[in-house]
């Protein structure tokens, strides 16, 4: 666990550089409805920083892990670190304070739909052997 807390701090660092540095590329935020569109700074969403989560039902070494959540080179992007794993978040799309993403694990594909309300986190991920709730809270670096 201090190897996970170590990398965890490690990656908000990194996080925090890009949003520094990185460039100011606007991405588009839509409603829920989707009929009224605004341009919007890429780090105004909740979402964006790391997060501590647990997944229920999953197994003993996926129940626990971290999410980073970052904009760069124009893309958003999901980091997931697992006890000894590390992916990166396929087809990420980011509307407002929600995200959804797919990473495979051990052959399975995974859809997860996450939300960000202040410092949690609340969502789901669906496999083929159904749909579970995570939560969550903000990384807090002190």
């Amino acid at each position: 666990m201090k190897t996970f807390k170590k990398n965890t701090i490690a990656v908000w660092s990194a996080l925090m550089i890009c949003l520094t540095f990185g460039s100011a590329v606007s991405a588009n935020v839509c409603n829920v409805d989707f009929k009224d569109c605004k341009e919007a700074e890429p780090w105004e969403s909740e979402l964006f920083g790391s997060w501590e989560y647990s997944a229920d039902n999953a197994p003993e070494q996926y129940k626990l892990g971290a999410i980073s959540i970052f904009y760069e080179n124009g893309e958003n992007n999901v980091f997931v670190q697992l006890d000894e794993k590390e992916i990166f978040g396929k087809k990420v799309s980011l509307v407002g304070n929600t995200i959804s993403f797919e990473v495979k694990l051990e052959g399975t594909l995974f859809q997860v739909k996450l939300t960000a309300k202040g410092e949690v986190l609340s969502g789901t991920y669906t496999s083929v052997n159904g749909t579970f709730k995570i939560k969550g809270a903000r990384v807090k670096i002190m």
